[in-house]
């Protein structure tokens, strides 16, 4: 894995590249407004994967900010794992000392077990990025007939999704007497839960995990 800081070629913010899977993410986090559309098809046309992260403090225009959920993006801030609710800003004095995430939501979907339907969720950015680049997780449009709010209400527009939590939302929908494919299929394995990353002291000390 390697990674390119304000790529020339690309202008990316943040060129990620995996080797063994031959994918790269082209990141670029977002302020204002700007063309979304002709920035990342320059990007996918040099074989990029394009990421939008727009941050909370953001002045977007509502046709911006509409555009986020067509082209590629996602909102993303700092939290604590032990307020998984609470923005942080670690970067202002007297901020509580605490181990931060960064956190991705706004178009990242799940398969909800229950509904069997995509759902809305938020993940660390770094588990995103992973799967990403491992080609698990890609930019679609499901469809408002397997892409649902809480309310049950179909939702438009693109989302990161895992494939095959999309197959088995298709699966799901279709009605068919089909059983779903299993984590450990060629479509991609659960990705791991949530653990807390260790500090800098336990970096340096060790602690047992690998």
């Amino acid at each position: 894995m390697r990674a390119i800081v304000e790529d020339y070629e690309s202008n990316a913010d943040v060129l990620i590249l995996n080797d063994v899977t031959n994918r790269s993410l082209a990141i670029e986090v977002q302020r204002w407004d700007t063309d979304i559309h002709h920035r990342t098809e320059h990007r996918l046309s040099l074989g990029h994967e394009v990421l939008w992260l727009i941050t909370d403090s953001a002045q977007l225009s509502p046709e911006m900010r509409h555009q986020v959920y067509l082209g590629r993006g996602a909102f993303i801030r700092v939290r604590t794992f032990d307020q998984p609710y609470v923005a942080l800003k670690p970067w202002e004095q007297g901020a509580p000392r605490c181990v931060p995430v960064m956190e991705v939501a706004g178009t990242i979907a799940r398969l909800d077990d229950s509904s069997g339907t995509l759902r809305g969720t938020q993940l660390p950015l770094m588990r995103v990025v992973d799967e990403i680049l491992d080609g698990k997780r890609n930019w679609i449009f499901p469809g408002s007939n397997v892409f649902k709010n809480r309310s049950g209400a179909g939702r438009t527009g693109g989302a990161w999704v895992r494939n095959i939590d999309y197959t088995n939302a298709l699966i799901r929908a279709s009605g068919l007497n089909i059983q779903p494919l299993p984590e450990t299929s060629f479509y991609g394995r659960r990705s791991a839960p949530i653990v807390r990353p260790l500090s800098f002291l336990e970096l340096d000390t060790g602690d047992g995990r690998t």
